[in-house]
Formats: C-alpha cells, structure tokens, sequence
C-alpha cells in the first residue's frame, strides 16, 4: 500500500506540473514550489503533489536563495562593504551535486522524466534550511552555546534534517520501490555530504573593505620576493630600536608575540598588550611585537621561532638582567601535546615548545621572567617554565581549552580579563590574575563554555623583582 501510495503521489509529476495539469504561471508555480519545500521538509506526502520540474523554476529556486543570502550579508555588514563576486561560486557550489542526486535516484527508479522535479524538490526544501542557518548568527552567543553551538550541532542538526527530508522526496518524487530506500539514502549522503565536507567555499556575497583589501594585499604580498629578502632587515631595524635599560629604575621590557595568521583577534590583541605596557608599564622603546598577519606583513616582523630566539637574545643584551624583568606574552592556538601554534600561509612554521622556549630564554641569559601563554591547553607550560625567578601564567589548565578566539572578537576571554581589565586598574601581576580568574570563570558560566581554569605559578626571587617595580610604577 505504501509503494501504491507513492506512485499515485509521484505519477502526474512529468515535469509539466502537479496533476499532470498544464503548469500555472511561473509566480504562481513559483509559490507552490516553495510550499511544496515545506511541506517536503515536513515528511508530508501532499508536498511532492505540488511539484512544478522545470528549468525556469530551478532557476527561481536558487535566484530566492541568492538575494536571500546577499540580503543578510548586506544586512550584517552594513552599506559600507564590498561586493565579493567570489561568493557566488561559493554559494552556487552544491547546485551541481543536487542535480546529480535528482539523476541518480531518478534512475534508480527508471524515471529519468522526474528529474527536474526531483531537483525542484530538493531546491524549495534545502531553501528555507538555508534561512535557518543565516539565522543561527543572530543568536545571543549564550543562547548559542546552550544549545551546543561550539560543537556545531545545530548545523549538524540542519544538515541531518535536510538530508532525509531530501532523500523521502526524492524517493516520493521518482516512485521509488520501498525495498531499495537505502540506496537512494546512501546515493544522497554521497552527492551531497562528501562534496561539502571536504571542501568549504567563501559563500559571503557582500563583504567589509578591509578583508577584501587585506586578502588582496596579502596575496601581493606573499609572492612579492621583497617579502621574503626583507624580513631579516624588518626584524634586525625592529631590535635596533630597542634602547637600552635606564640605570637606576629597573622596569619592564615587552616582547608580544602573536601566532595564528588566519585569525584577526590575535592581531588586535598584541597591538593592544604592547600599547597598555607602553602606557602604563613604562615600557616606550623596551617593547616588541612580533606577528603573523597577512595585513601586517610590512609593519612587523613574522612570529618565528628563529625571529623569536633572535629577539629575545636582543632584549638579554639591552636590559639589565638583574633588575629587569622581561614580559613574554604569547597568544595563538595550542594543541594537547602542548605545541603553541605559529601559522602564516604559505609558509611551514615551527611550534613554539615549552623546551624549545625554555632553551631559548637560558641561551639569551635573561634570567627574571614573566610569562603569559594565552592558548588552549597552555596549562602545559607551567611546569617546564617555572621557576624561582620566574612568573608563568597560563589561559588554561593543561587539558582544557581557552575561550573567544573567533576572527571577529578584539580580545580572547583571558586577554580581555586579564590585560584590558585587570591591568588596567593595578600593576601587580597576581593581582591581575586573580581577578581575571574570577571575570573569566562568569563569563563561562554564563555561556555554558567549560571553565579553562587558567593557573599561576610564581617563584619567589621574581616576586620580589616585581614588587620593587611595581612599587617604583605606583609611585
């Protein structure tokens, strides 16, 4: 009877209208094309009925989608972006794997006619899904993490909808025998999971300048061979400038390190560490950024492991290592092997290690030392680095996950509580983590994030050093 059901249902759709009718006005058969998408998505049997398979309304279909999808790049953008004509091959990447999926269970079934409605079908139900996920943007971030937001499950949630909502109309669609389901099943996860699994084209349709004009500029850039000759003269004229310690008034000096190129938010972070440190730690002209960022390729030097090992020599010779202390922050990814990310396509890296670091402060001699490590699981680093005239601080617990490390965000949670509140109001480091500890663990309890835990360990020889400075700062 369910087979009989079917093929009464998928019978009159020839690709000439529902019921076998001569097909109403394309508005019309438009608007009964998407209630037919609904009703698809819903499991409801009359949806396929309203089918209309034809290339004007596939056409139709995926124009709704289009100026569905620059409205809200528009929107959250604002009027001042950039149209972004790469986009749209990004957005129309899925088109030919929903044909494909259409051609392939109509033939399973021997109803190579039904194609086109079996397109359309997937066309109207995979559209207001669409809306959903441009929605999921508009989400209060608590709202999102409560309903398993940073493990995407919501998008995976959409994607299994879809994808057996898809698989019943087809099968509806084309008449289908029953017994051979699964393989219509298997057919549409193959045309259309694998194709997006593997590769994630830029969909945005309408961008702000400055990605557009620092993708552009980087993509000069890194081809350019004045990129790659002159580093080593950006870093050696970057160490020149910094000046040696004032006799007398032991202070800080500031190396600020940021590791992941793809991700803005470490960019604006240690841009923004280094100017409080200027400006409240007495630090002009004994501080140092190294970055990677495509946009800042010509202003500072790349975060390397050799740029690093090569600055921190620097520092050990200019300031006076007895009463000076140098600041270290680091701040990128970080792995559960305790690997601390430095990525800038096209070039191969090497991680920063809590050993590698280690060895590179002892060979510079630089012997009191402040360490912050703003990473995942940077909680590693402690015990390797710690010591009686040295400072460690991490964002995390050594297998926990630090939070708010999005491209769009101006601070980490552990950055912003730490150095854009905590800092602000006090010159004492333990006093700073204390209450950033505390401003970090609300923060995830109210996102419902996993508490990272950042952790501390002081040694009591740089105790003291810090006490003295930050006596000297205060007064």
């Amino acid at each position: 009877m369910a087979d009989e059901a079917v093929e009464e249902l998928a019978e009159p759709i020839d690709g000439q209208g529902a019921r076998g009718v001569t097909p109403p006005g394309f508005l019309r058969a438009l608007g009964f094309n998407l209630l037919a998408g609904i009703e698809c998505l819903l499991f409801r049997r009359t949806g396929v009925g309203r089918v209309t398979g034809s290339v004007p309304q596939v056409l139709g279909l995926v124009l709704i989608g289009v100026a569905a999808a620059f409205a809200n790049d528009f929107w959250q953008t604002g009027p001042d972006g950039t149209p972004n004509p790469e986009g749209l091959a990004g957005l129309l990447f899925g088109q030919p794997f929903l044909l494909l999926s259409a051609w392939a269970v109509a033939r399973l079934a021997r109803a190579e006619a039904r194609v086109l409605a079996g397109l359309v079908a997937l066309e109207a139900l995979w559209l207001p899904l669409d809306l959903v996920v441009m929605g999921f943007v508009y989400l209060p971030e608590p709202l999102w993490n409560r309903i398993g937001g940073a493990l995407n499950l919501p998008f995976w949630a959409v994607y299994a909808w879809g994808m057996l909502a898809g698989c019943v109309a087809l099968i509806r669609v084309t008449g289908l025998e029953a017994r051979r389901a699964w393989v219509a099943a298997l057919t549409v996860g193959v045309c259309l999971v694998l194709p997006t699994y593997f590769v994630n084209p830029e969909r945005r349709l309408w961008m702000p300048p400055q990605y557009l004009d620092e993708d552009e500029a980087s993509g000069k850039a890194r081809a350019s061979e004045s990129v790659l000759y002159g580093e080593q003269d950006l870093l050696e004229d970057t160490l020149d400038a910094i000046q040696p310690s004032r006799p007398g008034q032991p202070g800080f000096f500031l190396v600020a390190l940021g590791g992941t190129g793809s991700q803005d938010v470490f960019m604006r972070e240690v841009t923004e560490v280094r100017s409080l440190f200027d400006r409240r730690f007495d630090t002009p002209g004994h501080s140092v950024v190294l970055l990677n960022n495509p946009a800042t390729l010509s202003r500072y030097p790349i975060a390397s492991v050799t740029a690093l090992r090569r600055t921190l020599e620097v520092v050990g010779q200019r300031m006076n290592r007895d009463e000076d202390v140098l600041v270290l922050f680091l701040t990128s990814h970080g792995a559960q092997d305790f690997r601390f990310e430095l990525e800038l396509e096209p070039w191969a890296l090497e991680p920063i290690s809590p050993e590698n670091l280690r060895e590179a402060l002892d060979d510079a001699g630089i012997r009191n030392r402040v360490l912050i490590v703003s990473a995942c699981y940077s909680g590693g680093f402690i015990e390797p680095l710690a010591g009686p005239d040295t400072l460690v601080m991490t964002a995390s617990r050594a297998d926990r996950n630090s939070h708010g490390c999005s491209h769009e965000a101006d601070w980490t949670f552990f950055g912003r509580a730490m150095f854009a509140e905590a800092l602000e109001h006090t010159h004492s480091f333990e006093k700073a983590f204390a209450a950033a500890s505390q401003r970090i663990a609300e923060r995830e309890t109210a996102e419902g994030l996993v508490h990272s835990e950042p952790r501390i360990a002081v040694g009591e020889r740089i105790r003291r050093r810090l006490a003295a400075i930050e006596k000297r700062l205060g007064g």
